[in-house]
């Protein structure tokens, strides 16, 4: 992957050169303007239709595609067997687990208040307040993970880095129901980073289409006819300012890839940060 991103600037600036070389200095100064005008237009529009595409068309398939995913998950029983692994003294049975999961505010504290209220020592609900706050900080994004199917849980449930407000709202909405684990899932917490995908996914799409329209209306219209001759100067001028354009190509590229990375990580860093000449580019946005 990592070759593959630096023949790719290769070939972009390589290409970008030669047609600059080709069409001179005025020519492609025009030229750029329309890519300019359809950078500023794609990223408008892609920041606008990002949310309502995930809400309207992704997220109520990837809530369904979850559905099945999750059945048969009990979060009581997730629960127990994580903190018994972390070595959690549960003296609770399964209705008074399932009662502190549901209860507001801090669910470690629901939990301390269930052992005292349950005959338990205060070493006891301490110890379990403790373990249950390390529970819903680092384990249960890998649970939900493991529960999905995915490849890697361990490194999805870190790159979802749920905060503790969310983390509980979201163990709350799983032991009410586990359609109404999903759909806060989905909604409150995937929402963030599928929308940042879209919108980059969205923009490279839209700049494409707004190119090749560019390009037809412009050799339709013969705009680019009408323009001075091409001398040998312009050439020269016009290979540098190819240059420039494939250079501002791969810039390009290079932020989608690091604003994509910083949004919870989704993408990994190595990836790009392993190439020799993609990564100069990829560590001016990520570093």
């Amino acid at each position: 992957m990592s070759i593959v991103l630096d023949v790719m600037v290769l070939v972009i600036v390589a290409v970008t050169s030669f047609i600059g070389y080709k069409r001179g200095f005025v020519r492609y100064i025009v030229r750029m303007l329309g890519t300019i005008a359809c950078v500023v237009v794609a990223l408008v529009v892609s920041d606008i239709a990002a949310g309502p595409v995930y809400t309207d068309i992704v997220a109520p398939r990837m809530e369904n595609a979850l559905v099945g995913k999750f059945d048969g998950f009990d979060i009581t029983s997730e629960v127990r067997s994580a903190l018994n692994k972390m070595g959690a003294n549960i003296q609770l049975d399964d209705k008074q687990l399932k009662k502190a999961l549901t209860d507001q505010g801090s669910l470690p504290a629901a939990f301390e208040r269930a052992v005292l209220s349950s005959g338990g020592t205060q070493k006891q609900a301490d110890d379990l307040r403790k373990k249950t706050e390390s529970f819903f900080d680092k384990d249960l994004g890998q649970t939900l993970a493991e529960a999905a199917g995915l490849n890697d849980p361990q490194a999805v449930g870190e790159r979802l880095n749920l905060s503790a407000g969310k983390a509980y709202d979201l163990v709350r909405s799983f032991a009410t129901d586990n359609k109404q684990g999903i759909h806060y899932l989905v909604y409150n917490i995937l929402d963030t980073i599928m929308t940042t995908v879209i919108r980059y996914v969205l923009f490279a799409i839209i700049f494409i289409v707004l190119e090749i329209i560019v390009a037809i209306v412009f050799r339709l219209a013969g705009v680019l006819d009408h323009l001075p001759a091409i001398s040998g100067a312009n050439k020269s001028l016009g290979l540098a300012a190819g240059m420039l354009k494939g250079v501002l190509y791969v810039l390009l590229i290079a932020a989608i890839c690091a604003a994509i990375v910083k949004s919870d990580e989704i993408m990994d860093p190595k990836v790009f940060e392993d190439s020799h000449i993609f990564k100069l580019f990829f560590g001016f946005f990520y570093n």
